[in-house]
């Protein structure tokens, strides 16, 4: 309970000490969530046969991971531009064409994510990055948990600092809330360059990521007189 703050004359509530002060709770999750980013390219002379490349190694791909579950696929980019050569004392001549497509996938059945890889790379795909993450919807849960958990806490600051100036009640003034993301366990392309160097799937490990909330405010106490010992100078 909050009992009512001293009022004044005209019925309002006086101001009373007030006091600034937060609490964090954090939590360790098993990253569950994978984001694979790839890209196929081909550079050559004739650009039809650099686009062709590109379209049969992109199908391949797309293809292979049509046999698998839970994969989202979604392509990023896709260009063509012209490569150019620069002779000495002469002007800027065109020598082919280069092609680049990227893709991402997103997946949280991470048991066969090596047996894929693996295949994409086969097929002629590159891999750029893999990032291991908590998945939104198990952050959104332990986030909604942590909040409560970190609200406990802060109320359980105002209660010491509002018992150690002999307060009977505190009231907040202000909150505010401040959650942080892991940071992801990222794998760039020489890991999977390594991996291609031997028979071997790419051995992983998705790690773990920290669900961080800090609740920060000010809270009002009452004014207390405190007295004032005999023989004190102040």
């Amino acid at each position: 309970m909050l009992l009512p703050l001293p009022a004044s004359a005209d019925g309002r509530h006086t101001a009373g000490t007030r006091v600034s002060l937060s609490a964090t709770v954090q939590r360790e999750l098993p990253n569950d969530e994978l984001l694979v980013s790839f890209r196929v390219e081909k550079e050559g002379v004739d650009a039809a046969e650099v686009r062709r490349y590109v379209n049969r190694v992109s199908r391949a791909v797309q293809q292979r991971l049509q046999r698998e579950k839970g994969l989202v696929v979604k392509t990023i980019s896709r260009n063509l531009q012209p490569v150019w050569k620069y002779p000495k004392n002469s002007q800027r001549i065109r020598s082919g064409w280069r092609m680049t497509q990227t893709g991402q996938i997103r997946t949280t059945h991470l048991e066969r994510v090596s047996d894929w890889l693996d295949a994409i790379e086969t097929a002629g795909a590159h891999l750029s990055g893999l990032n291991f993450r908590i998945s939104e919807q198990a952050s959104k849960k332990a986030m909604n948990a942590l909040r409560i958990e970190a609200i406990a806490a802060f109320r359980a600051r105002a209660k010491v600092i509002a018992h150690g100036l002999d307060a009977t009640a505190f009231r907040v003034i202000r909150l505010n809330t401040n959650s942080t993301a892991p940071r992801p366990v990222f794998y760039r392309n020489e890991m999977a360059m390594m991996a291609k160097s031997t028979a071997d799937a790419p051995m992983l490990s998705a790690g773990e990521g920290k669900l961080k909330v800090t609740i920060s405010g000010e809270i009002e106490l009452p004014f207390t007189d405190f007295p004032v010992r005999e023989g004190s100078s102040e």
